[in-house]
């Protein structure tokens, strides 16, 4: 081997290991080095984030606590529970305060969902044995006082996920109801009003109703959704039901009632069949019918104060209207006889004539449906003249007036004229 050869070999070697050595050894380095310089450059990046973050600590502070607040204010506007007790209260005590009358009650299945809305499906075994330990924890918590916590240890705000109590542990709840109901007009705004200002949050669904222009009476139906917010730290407050003397040992003999069970049945059927014919003397049942009617109410926006017709005109060609909030003279002459009849009405300037036939025994009935009064600046009312120059009776029935301030007054009759009811 040539002396050339021999150095070739020793730079080929030479070559070789200084190729191992930055593979092996020095090429590791230096990707650790780049590894090491981009963890430095976010280290120092989250460095000046957190310095920045330490500086506006006080803000911080106070952002969390006027959210804490906020939030608890929120969860302060839902009930603790919306169990069907408070279903059936609201209903019973609504029935009171508008008044209005729920003839059927239906109660749908609830839902329930966590307030960071990662679970929201119906009621089901499972969860109801969840809510069953969550009202076993909240009862737990409210007789140890502080909730279990030692007495060095903070309660943990409405934010706070520690000992249970966060925003994670909170539930919201959904309960329909729904409601079959019978009032008149004013009832049912007042029952709209009542829902609003209710304490308790809940809105409607559903709403069906229908109106009877004749009888001023709105029948309908509405699904309500009821809200609540559930936290083993909320107290659930006790339902007052307030129905302790109800019931009785023995249902045949009522002592604290003082009467039979035979006697109480009578007296709530009489005070429903006053109910259904709004205030007419029990008397009256042999003497309704309607081939007129007088619906005397408040004016509105769109509602006319008096309106009167034939009651089944459903072209409503025979209705004769007043907008006035004024007391106002309405008055009726039936004339004719031998099955045929003229029957001509008039409210302030209006009048119409119209006819009708009747058999020899048969009478002409006046159907007026008063309302009360919805306020001070409700002067609406009429001064009711009749006049019977026929030869069968004219019957008239006043229901539903104000019992404070009536509405109707008869101030004239002439002929055969009965009048049922009214002030």
């Amino acid at each position: 081997m040539s002396d050339r050869d021999k150095k070739l070999l020793v730079y080929l070697g030479a070559l070789i290991i200084v190729a191992a050595a930055y593979f092996l050894v020095g090429r590791p380095y230096l990707d650790k080095i780049d590894q090491q310089s981009a963890e430095k450059m976010q280290l120092t990046s989250e460095l000046n984030e957190k310095r920045k973050a330490f500086e506006n600590k006080e803000m911080y502070e106070q952002g969390i606590i006027e959210a804490t607040d906020k939030i608890n204010a929120i969860i302060e506007e839902f009930p603790e529970d919306n169990s069907d007790e408070k279903s059936i209260m609201f209903a019973s005590h609504a029935e009171a305060d508008v008044p209005i009358w729920f003839n059927q009650m239906k109660f749908a299945e609830e839902t329930r969902s966590m307030i960071n809305g990662e679970e929201t499906e119906s009621a089901s075994d499972v969860e109801q044995q969840q809510l069953e330990e969550n009202v076993a924890a909240a009862e737990g918590e409210s007789e140890g006082g502080n909730g279990g916590r030692g007495e060095g240890e903070a309660a943990p705000g409405a934010g706070e996920s520690g000992g249970g109590t966060g925003i994670g542990d909170l539930m919201y709840r959904n309960t329909e109801l729904g409601l079959n109901f019978e009032t008149q007009y004013n009832g049912f705004k007042n029952l709209l009003a009542y829902i609003r200002d209710y304490e308790d949050r809940m809105v409607i669904k559903d709403i069906d109703v229908s109106y009877n222009a004749m009888s001023g009476m709105v029948t309908g139906s509405m699904v309500l959704s009821q809200y609540a917010i559930l936290s083993p730290t909320r107290e659930l407050p006790d339902v007052i039901t307030d129905v302790d003397n109800l019931g009785t040992e023995n249902i045949f003999l009522n002592a604290n009632y003082g009467g039979t069970i035979l006697d109480l049945i009578a007296e709530v059927y009489s005070d429903f069949v006053n109910m259904l014919m709004g205030g007419l003397p029990e008397e009256a049942l042999d003497e309704l019918g309607t081939d007129y009617f007088v619906k005397v109410n408040a004016v509105t926006d769109n509602t006319n104060g008096k309106t009167i017709g034939r009651a089944d005109d459903t072209t409503e060609s025979t209705y004769i209207t007043s907008a006035s909030n004024n007391k106002e003279d309405v008055s009726f002459r039936v004339s004719g006889s031998g099955g045929s009849y003229s029957v001509t009405y008039r409210v302030g300037k209006s009048e119409y004539t119209d006819t009708i036939d009747k058999a020899s025994d048969g009478k002409v009935y006046i159907r007026v449906v008063s309302t009360s009064r919805m306020g001070g600046d409700d002067e609406s009312a009429v001064s009711l003249r009749v006049s019977n120059e026929s030869d069968i009776p004219v019957v008239v029935n006043i229901e539903g007036d104000d019992s404070e301030n009536p509405r109707v007054s008869v101030v004239e009759r002439s002929g055969n004229v009965t009048v049922n009811g009214g002030q």
